[in-house]
């Protein structure tokens, strides 16, 4: 009997959670003999392959140990409350590598990423065994949110060559926390064409949504209006959103200000409008799924006869045992690094989510 690699892989996991120590060893074993024999996974599409991955994930709170002076971050440090320290840093950097290692096919083109500290933290991840073939480039800059997390791009350099990017600075409209993170823009030149790449992470939701709904309308309106004003030089430019918008597809911010729906006249199409619906989102809050975070896209992208396309039905998330637990009830929810200051050595509150480009 012959195993692909990632059926060995997702074989080795189910051991490794419901399995004896015995049997851990076994599978620990396995995993040595399959990372001797095939490194990691192939890092460029087979010439028979049509398509190609690019994802996006809210790796929840992926910060270095050292306390820098200028943020927020003493918490993450061996002396803070969490106790975090280099076992747990290294740990949280195997756990995103292996997520994105997980997803189909090659190593994804692209991979949005929000909650980083710097650049660093970055640099450490694309070093990771799983992801250092993919010779992953970053698009990164320190934005000026209080608590010092970020959005970045990671992009394949053998893949995907950046044409230019930019850092979309939003001051909010509540003068004692006017500060959140950078909108990056960033136009990747992918198989000969030009993909207008939006990485998000819209104000969180922290004191009500109805009450801090006014910081994501800000955001969305700088969006928006950035997108129109591609739109206006270049008509037929496809132009795809990713992020954790911290609103869902039914919300004004995303409905009225984007005007991404399920269907035209949408200027934007909303891959997760048809998920939220089902209840198969990204974050568990409160007994429910919701849809966080989304992949958005010019109908340019979605219909396209020629060149990249990614119709609908092209999304998917991250929904697997790697990353999920049961709680008391029998329902999987995502397995966090932390639960308050418990430490649960998991992986994110939020699912990746990926998207299946076709060339």
């Amino acid at each position: 009997m012959k195993f692909d690699t990632k059926s060995l892989k997702q074989f080795i996991n189910s051991l490794i959670k419901n399995c004896s120590a015995q049997r851990f060893i076994i599978a620990a074993i396995a995993i040595g003999v399959t990372s001797c024999q095939n490194g990691n996974k192939v890092t460029s599409t087979e010439k028979n392959d049509t398509s190609m991955v690019i994802g996006f994930y809210n790796v929840e709170n992926l910060f270095d140990t050292t306390n820098d002076p200028t943020k927020n971050d003493e918490d993450f440090t061996p002396q803070g409350k969490l106790q975090w320290d280099d076992a747990r840093y290294q740990t949280k950097l195997q756990h995103i590598a292996q997520v994105m290692d997980s997803l189909p096919g090659a190593l994804p083109v692209a991979m949005g990423v929000c909650e980083i500290e710097n650049r660093a933290v970055l640099e450490d991840l694309i070093r990771q065994p799983l992801l250092a073939s993919g010779q992953y480039g970053i698009v990164h800059q320190d934005s000026p949110d209080e608590r010092g997390i970020d959005v970045a791009l990671l992009y394949r350099k053998d893949l995907a060559k950046v044409q230019s990017s930019e850092f979309i600075t939003v001051a909010l409209p509540t003068p004692n926390d006017p500060y959140t993170r950078d909108i990056l823009y960033c136009v990747l030149r992918i198989q000969g064409e030009d993909l207008h790449v939006f990485v998000n992470h819209w104000p969180s939701r922290g004191g009500g949504q109805a009450e801090t709904e006014i910081n994501r309308l800000e955001v969305a309106q700088a969006l928006q209006r950035k997108i129109a004003s591609i739109a206006s030089t270049q008509p037929d430019a496809k132009i795809l959103l990713m992020g954790d918008f911290n609103d869902y597809p039914s919300d004004k911010s995303i409905q009225s200000v984007l005007q991404a729906g399920s269907t035209k006249p949408s200027a934007l199409y909303n891959y997760m409008h048809e998920a939220a619906s089902k209840n198969e989102g990204t974050h568990f809050y409160k007994g429910e799924w919701g849809a966080l975070d989304q992949f958005m896209a010019s109908w340019s992208l979605v219909e396209s006869a020629k060149g990249l396309r990614a119709p609908a039905g092209s999304q998917h998330r991250f929904y697997n045992d790697l990353v999920l637990f049961k709680d008391k009830e029998g329902q999987s929810r995502p397995n966090r690094t932390y639960v308050g200051d418990s430490y649960k050595a998991g992986y994110s509150d939020h699912l990746a989510i990926y998207l299946q480009i076709q060339f």
